[in-house]
């Protein structure tokens, strides 16, 4: 059984490619297409395969990190009880340093009320001003796919 598929597609969008011809609409080879369409189920079946691999390896990062923050939680605690400042290493050449930062936490719309609350000695203004933050903030479009088990 062979299937033939004409698709048009139209030039009039504002960002597609413009033609020296003056036509209107482009007709796509139904053999290319025919071609493309029975490539998609071994290019979906590599997809899985991969996705899977990178599953199985992002599982032993996320272990090996645990085991890494496990060992860097005992340095910086003997490291603390001895007041250690700086370890030189000698088989590397390097130093293990004992450095000491403070950062500011993430803003949520808990932390924000509270913020704003406190600063405008008002609850209604600051949440005015929690709504019209959560709405007019930019949002970001964002495509993937996703494969579900039956």
């Amino acid at each position: 059984m062979e299937v033939s598929k004409q698709v048009v597609v139209s030039n009039d969008d504002a960002n597609s490619v413009k033609s020296n011809e003056s036509q209107k609409s482009t007709i796509v080879d139904p053999v290319a297409a025919q071609n493309e369409l029975r490539q998609l189920s071994t290019i979906i079946s590599n997809w899985k395969e991969m996705s899977a691999e990178i599953k199985t390896l992002n599982e032993q990062v996320r272990e090996k990190r645990k085991r890494l923050k496990a060992m860097e939680e005992m340095i910086l605690r003997i490291m603390k009880k001895h007041n250690i400042g700086a370890l030189d290493l000698k088989g590397s050449g390097g130093r293990i340093l004992y450095r000491r930062s403070s950062s500011k936490t993430g803003i949520n719309d808990k932390v924000l009320f509270s913020l704003l609350s406190d600063h405008m000695k008002s609850e209604v203004n600051a949440a005015a001003a929690v709504k019209y933050i959560n709405e007019h903030r930019e949002v970001k479009p964002k495509e993937s796919l996703v494969y579900e088990k039956e």
